[in-house]
């Protein structure tokens, strides 16, 4: 007969991770979590004693499981592979994604890519204050970007404004963009939006020390 596995964080995490993927993250409770892995809910207070500790290791084996870009890049680099590599876990963990707008990053596996990023725009001339804005706007631009997709992913409705019922003569143009609304890749055009944008802020900041 198979010993059972031991109890440890890391096991409870991935079986968190595995519910909020199959059921979302409101059936995501230390619970449930005890249920899947055949213990009693005290078992895992030693290791995630609530779910707000629960939730935020599903953050950190998120990201985790991303490979996002670490250790010294370019800025644009860190931009660029940021948004692909977070647009992709919409795609991959479309039932946890949401998990990234309703819990802070903790812990230093989660938080490193963020180092990297800070490190990079300060390396490009940008004060700390300016350094803090673009890392977090871009993180929030590309979560926000792939909501919409991980909640379609998930088994939610997909999301569409019913142009059919508008007039062509109110609205012409938003009759004609939409007919190719389905050819266009809003996570590219995303990433190079931020990338143009942020090359300003560092020219302006390189100008200014000059």
């Amino acid at each position: 007969m198979t010993a059972p596995l031991p109890l440890s964080r890391d096991r409870i995490l991935q079986c968190a991770l595995a519910v909020a993927d199959r059921d979302g993250l409101d059936a995501t409770s230390l619970r449930r979590v005890a249920t899947e892995l055949s213990v009693h809910v005290t078992s895992l207070y030693n290791h995630v004693p609530t779910k707000e500790a629960l939730l935020d290791g599903v953050v950190e084996e998120l990201l985790g499981s991303a490979a996002l870009p670490l250790g010294d890049v370019t800025w644009q680099e860190w931009v660029r592979v940021f948004v692909d590599e977070i647009a992709a876990l919409a795609k991959t963990h479309p039932g946890s994604f949401a998990v990234l707008l309703r819990r802070p990053v903790q812990g230093a596996r989660a938080t490193a890519t963020f180092e990297s990023g800070l490190a990079a725009f300060q390396r490009a001339g940008l004060a700390d204050r300016e350094c803090f804005a673009a890392v977090k706007s871009v993180a929030l631009s590309v979560v926000g970007c792939c909501m919409e997709q991980a909640y379609a992913g998930a088994g939610g409705e997909e999301l569409r404004t019913d142009v059919e019922s508008l007039s062509w003569q109110d609205f012409p143009v938003l009759h004609q963009v939409t007919q190719t609304a389905d050819d266009v890749d809003i996570v590219a055009t995303l990433r190079e939006v931020l990338v143009a944008g942020l090359a300003e802020q560092v020219r302006a900041a390189r100008s200014a020390n000059r």
